[in-house]
């Protein structure tokens, strides 16, 4: 694939990306800091892939500042989960945590602050393509392509070598399948020909499991966050009686999940490699 249509898909991610930039000025609700998350992820994919074929040392990244507010959004993302788990797990339950929802309110006006303050005078990330446009292959063949895929399947069957993969395991499987999803849609093949097992053969397959490895995440992050919190406030007792039974309902949860998650690797590790081809990249 040739430079130029390298070039091309860069900028329509690098647009979108400033759309959704947008959007996060505007209310930094939980649904725009997803998309936002979500779009500049997808262009860490595809440099990923750009970053295999090219013939220098310097790696194509987003500008530091832009990475600063990635990670921020990130951090209110997880106190506005602990906020939605607890509202959502406490309503059935005799009590209110005041003291731990009052505490996470402080702390999410406390990043939100931080978030508006790096936004300020942030410039368009269009601004910064030219750079990171020529720290970009010149090309990028099949060869190239089928042989990111081959390590990245390799990664993933790795992970999954343990009978019981750690949660951390989990953490990267997952990553490694969105970044796949993230690049499919340039690539001239199907799923299924991309894809390391043969029973990820389709998008929904895939999906399924990211959405399954993601709700394991999510719960595992709660209940950490928890425990965090708990340690640097004062809270009657009460209350901690009540947090501590919403913490075994997570933990069941996530035990459940994690029996789950077990059953699928079991049936996918089973399923055997699949036989990589040539691809080409397509510009969508």
């Amino acid at each position: 694939m040739k430079h130029l249509k390298i070039e091309t898909i860069l900028e329509k991610r690098i647009e979108k990306i400033d759309a959704a930039l947008i959007n996060v000025r505007l209310q930094l609700q939980p649904e725009e800091i997803r998309v936002f998350r979500i779009k500049i992820k997808k262009l860490g994919a595809f440099l990923r892939l750009m970053d295999s074929a090219k013939g220098h040392r310097h790696a194509a990244k987003l500008p530091p500042k832009m990475v600063k507010i990635y990670q921020l959004l990130g951090v209110v993302r997880t106190v506005q989960l602990q906020q939605s788990y607890v509202q959502k797990t406490g309503s059935g339950q005799p009590g209110s945590p005041d003291t731990y929802l009052a505490y996470l309110e402080g702390q999410l006006q406390q990043y939100s602050a931080e978030v508006h303050q790096q936004l300020k005078g942030l410039k368009p990330l269009k601004k910064a393509a030219e750079k990171i446009i020529k720290l970009l292959p010149k090309q990028i063949s099949r060869a190239a392509i089928l042989q990111f895929i081959h390590l990245e399947g390799d990664a993933l069957a790795e992970l999954f070598t343990p009978v019981f993969p750690s949660d951390k395991s989990f953490h990267e499987a997952r990553k490694l399948l969105k970044n796949l999803l993230h690049i499919s849609p340039y690539l001239d093949m199907q799923i299924k020909e991309i894809s390391a097992y043969t029973a990820l053969a389709t998008y929904e397959d895939i999906r399924e499991l990211t959405v399954l490895l993601g709700d394991f995440q999510e719960l595992h992050t709660v209940i950490n966050s928890l425990h965090a919190a708990v340690s640097k406030i004062e809270i009657e007792d009460s209350e901690k009686n009540l947090l501590r039974g919403l913490e075994v309902l997570w933990i069941k949860d996530r035990e459940n999940l994690r029996d789950r998650i077990y059953g699928e690797l079991y049936k996918i590790t089973a399923s055997g490699r699949t036989t990589k081809h040539p691809v080409e990249l397509q510009v969508t």
